[in-house]
């Protein structure tokens, strides 16, 4: 929905800034669409970290917090997909590997949080990204077979979580993932402009 890795690869710099320690592109392609603990052990055994990871996470989201409070972007798309998508009553969910919290604050921002059918957040499954559970939970929570299912990602382990989950998997790389494997997905799209062009395909498939 939002282009939020610059952001987050911005904040962990700013918070590894006191340790001598930045997001190198290949570490940061070892975490993008990854949950927290997923994450957190990467960081913490690439520059040998001492605190506890309450410590981290406490540090980091003040970080990323104040950040986001400046506004992130939205993807190109999507608030004329969610006008169609509004118009035809098509049930829709969020399946992130961020917290429930966060989530709900960038649908706030972004003026959806009301409108939005289900959320399932990486605090909410049993394994995070690149495993079907956060899928397979919001299929859950919309009460629609996941099967049935479209989910539009821009991270490899999602995109490959969707498609563990048995949905009709999109990809859209953001800058950050435009080198990532998307081979398993059905689609590679440049933009949400493009699902608009071919809704009317993808909801038939």
């Amino acid at each position: 929905m939002v282009d939020s890795e610059p952001v987050s690869r911005q904040a962990w710099d700013e918070f590894l800034r006191p340790y001598n320690g930045h997001l190198t592109d290949e570490l940061q392609s070892r975490i993008i669409g990854r949950r927290i603990d997923q994450t957190l052990t990467i960081i913490r055994n690439e520059f040998n970290l001492t605190m506890s990871n309450d410590e981290i996470i406490a540090q980091r989201i003040q970080i990323y917090n104040a950040l986001r409070g400046q506004g992130i972007p939205a993807m190109p798309g999507l608030m004329e997909l969610h006008a169609i998508i509004a118009e035809r009553q098509i049930p829709w969910a969020v399946a992130t590997s961020s917290s429930r919290f966060h989530a709900e604050e960038t649908l706030r921002q972004l003026g959806l949080l009301e409108k939005v059918h289900a959320i399932a957040a990486g605090n909410e499954a049993t394994k995070g990204k690149p495993e079907p559970d956060i899928y397979l939970l919001a299929a859950q929570r919309l009460n629609i077979a996941a099967e049935n299912c479209i989910a539009l990602e821009d991270s490899g382990p999602g995109s490959l979580a969707a498609v563990r989950a048995g949905m009709l998997t999109i990809a859209i790389p953001n800058i950050e993932t435009q080198a990532a494997d998307f081979s398993h997905a059905h689609h590679i799209y440049n933009s949400l402009f493009d699902v608009i062009e071919n809704l009317d395909t993808l909801l038939q498939e």
